[in-house]
């Protein structure tokens, strides 16, 4: 037993390790990740969780095993297989994440297969059991988020046949009902007042032809709190490139702005992301975008899937979010060439992570 304390002594420090990273990274990436604020919608960032299932994945093959039965000479084999193992471990996590700090947190690289960058905005559809789990239905809308004055449509997905549909939009805690609708459609719109609280519950009470049911969903409504008007021409500074933005501030914050750059042939470059605090009126804000992400593009550029976010200023105060007027915005041509093409440096904090990880993969 006394054999197998320092492999089990291992494993405790590759969990904490992954752990401790996990909760790095995720701090260090928080102003660059999407925000999703409902169930079902939960914003996973997905670097963090890979670096915590690595190391996790790993666990079943640093088990300690039974010494019953087994000669010296092969206990310790299995534990020295067991510290190579978590020798290992250690290693990718510091190469994955040293590959990570590469880039700046204001821009990095995303691809298509990054859907949360991709769709900030999603509302993500959950089939439920109806009538006693023999069938399922769902409701759906186009989006999460909802901006005054825009109508919202609510859609009964289900296979059954439906007689009548009565729809409720209430406040999930006070149970207050701000509009109701009965149809024997499956879908219905209804238009907001501008006092319609944040968090909205929908209620759809469904007589199907084979009894009735009860389907719940959640969705967020605001009143714009900033609208974001134009983007300028980029500018060179340093190793970034630099687009001026000029926002209608309607409730002075601070705020997060977060973008995706594309080459104008629809390639999805980088998330970019910038934090200001603004006043009240018309605003300038800049979005960076380090060199790095730029290798190999045309400088032929356009920003999409804008997410304008005022955060919260003290604690129990919700975030409350802005719309952009262009869905798309087409830059002036920049020249990738003008800019200084010295490497991303990681801040101190980053380096303290990454020198962390080195240090326990080569103990």
């Amino acid at each position: 037993m006394s054999d197998q304390k320092p492999v089990v002594f291992r494993v405790a420090l590759v969990l904490l390790a992954s752990a401790a990273v996990s909760y790095w990274y995720l701090d260090s990436k928080e102003d660059s990740s999407p925000q999703h604020e409902v169930v079902a919608q939960a914003d996973l960032k997905d670097s963090g969780h890979k670096i915590n299932t690595m190391a996790q994945s790993e666990v079943s093959a640093v088990k300690p095993h039974s010494a019953v039965g087994k000669t010296p000479a092969t206990q310790e084999n299995d534990k020295q297989l067991e510290l190579e193992v978590v020798s290992k471990q250690f290693k990718a996590i510091s190469e994955y994440y040293e590959n990570e700090v590469k880039f700046p947190p204001y821009s990095q690289p995303i691809s298509e297969n990054n859907l949360s960058y991709l769709e900030p905005n999603r509302f993500n559809v959950v089939d439920v059991p109806v009538l006693d789990g023999n069938s399922t239905a769902s409701l759906s809308l186009d989006k999460f988020r909802f901006f005054y004055p825009e109508p919202i449509t609510v859609t009964l997905n289900t296979k059954l046949v439906v007689s009548n549909i009565h729809f409720e939009f209430y406040e999930p805690t006070t149970k207050e009902v701000f509009a109701s609708q009965q149809t024997g459609e499956k879908s219905v719109i209804v238009t907001p007042d501008e006092n319609w609280p944040q968090e909205i519950r929908v209620k759809a009470m469904v007589d199907f032809e084979q009894g009735s049911d009860i389907l719940l969903t959640d969705f967020n409504f605001f009143v714009p709190a900033a609208y974001l008007l134009s983007a300028g021409a980029p500018i060179s500074q340093g190793a970034d490139m630099v687009i001026p933005l000029v926002i209608d501030v309607k409730q002075a914050g601070i705020y997060r702005v977060r973008a995706n750059l594309y080459s104008n042939d629809g390639k999805v470059i980088a998330a970019l992301n910038s934090k200001s605090r603004l006043g009240q009126g018309q605003e300038s804000f800049e979005l960076k975008v380090h060199n790095s992400v730029l290798s190999g593009t045309d400088g032929h550029y356009q920003l999409r899937n804008w997410v304008i976010e005022k955060m919260s200023g003290f604690p129990g105060e919700k975030a409350s979010f802005g719309v952009s007027e262009q869905d798309a915005i087409i830059l002036e041509p920049f020249d990738p060439a003008s800019l200084s093409q010295e490497p991303y440096t990681p801040s101190p904090e980053e380096q303290q992570r990454l020198d962390f990880l080195r240090e326990a993969a080569a103990q």
